[in-house]
């Protein structure tokens, strides 16, 4: 029998070195949790911490291994494959492990920066590895731990929400994305014909609004003043100070501000291109009831062990509480380029519409409803894209 199949009568990969239940040896090779593909996560954080501790050249480590990784992902075929559930400790323990070292990374990031110790094209490089670093590896982790119903890492996630330099996020992310996805009454949502540039801006302030009139009704129901300490914007907004101080603490007003600036330019608006990308254009005639087809998917390997699954985004839309670990990836839902060329084509608009309206043309024929399809077909005509609402010329005929 030969290494890497499983001999009968081994019962479970614990008896491997074992004899069988027949006598036969267990020669079957012992097998990798899949807790410690998460360690990736890990490496890029100790190496880009590594880098910007050298100084030098070296500050753009973190990123060239980033980037090298996701391009190296663009070429892999989708992972449709389920996570082992033995050990769940052991994600959780990863995901904690990440997010703290995330925390330690911009406070080292403000300290260096403060000190001086960037200069000229480097100071930029440390700048632009923070961000993207920031928002591919450690902003995953918040967002898994705050969507949690164990409180404990519930509140670790919250807490993590000053590294987007916006501790309000997960009120409208929670409450009203998954809530109205894919409809224009969803903050995060890109209509057809929208750029990622007004996105972006109309997310933001939306967001604000949203999180405001939220807020305000919790207080106003429960019969709170605005600033009683009770209520949830007064303790996010005493994290925000407290964090801000703690950079101010390591690096001074320079260190301080640019760690702002990583937070804000890096994770908190890449995130709003990782929404604009995710449900870009779909329809749903039926808010507060997600269907698997109101999503893209993008489920090569590298992306979705970085992104902590969630680029499985229809499993995460279908129960928002349930562990990365556990969601099982859609195999036939609609799915989008890789995660990283997603994010490029759609800095320059003409690209991203010219890849993306075939795939809405697809969804729009494959996986809408009637109703969706209806609204799609105004969406279009919205956007000014008529030819989405033309049928496409048979094979073989003259368009």
């Amino acid at each position: 029998m030969g290494w890497g199949r499983r001999v009968a009568g081994c019962r479970s990969l614990r008896f491997v070195g074992r004899t069988a239940l027949d006598g036969t040896p267990c020669l079957e090779e012992a097998k990798v949790h899949d807790s410690l593909k998460y360690t990736i996560s890990t490496v890029i954080l100790g190496v880009t911490a590594s880098g910007l501790l050298m100084g030098g050249h070296y500050v753009w480590l973190g990123l060239g291994v980033l980037v090298a990784l996701l391009c190296f992902d663009a070429f892999l075929e989708p992972d449709h494959s389920v996570r082992d559930t033995t050990h769940l400790l052991a994600y959780d323990i990863v995901v904690s492990i990440n997010l703290a070292l995330g925390f330690g990374l911009i406070l080292m990031y403000a300290w260096l920066a403060g000190h001086d110790r960037f200069v000229g094209a480097d100071a930029l490089g440390a700048f632009l590895t923070m961000m993207f670093t920031q928002f591919v590896v450690t902003a995953p982790a918040l967002h898994e731990l705050f969507h949690r119903e164990n409180m404990i890492l519930r509140w670790y996630g919250r807490i993590g929400q000053v590294m987007i330099f916006d501790p309000w996020r997960e009120i409208t992310h929670v409450v009203t994305h998954h809530m109205r996805v894919s409809t224009p009454d969803d903050p995060d949502y890109a209509r057809r014909g929208d750029t990622v540039y007004g996105h972006v801006v109309r997310t933001l302030v939306r967001q604000v609004i949203e999180s405001y009139h939220l807020e305000r009704t919790m207080w106003t129901k429960r019969g709170r003043r605005w600033f009683d300490p009770r209520n949830s914007w007064v303790h996010r907004a005493a994290m925000l100070l407290a964090f801000s101080a703690l950079l101010f603490a390591c690096g001074g007003a320079k260190g301080m501000l640019l760690a702002i600036g990583v937070c804000l330019a890096g994770p908190r608006s890449f995130l709003e291109v990782f929404n604009y990308c995710n449900h870009y254009g779909l329809i749903s005639a039926t808010p507060g009831r997600f269907e698997k087809r109101h999503t893209w998917n993008h489920l090569t390997p590298l992306v979705r062990i970085l992104a902590l699954e969630i680029t499985n985004h229809a499993g995460h839309h279908e129960d928002s509480y349930k562990p990365f670990y556990l969601l099982v990836p859609d195999r036939t839902g609609p799915k989008q380029p890789q995660f990283l060329m997603c994010v490029l084509l759609a800095l320059v608009p003409p690209l991203w519409f010219a890849t993306i309206k075939p795939l809405l043309r697809d969804w729009d024929e494959r996986y809408a409803d009637p109703q969706e399809r209806e609204i799609a077909r105004a969406e279009n005509a919205r956007a000014g894209w008529h030819d989405l609402n033309q049928p496409l010329p048979l094979a073989g005929l003259p368009a």
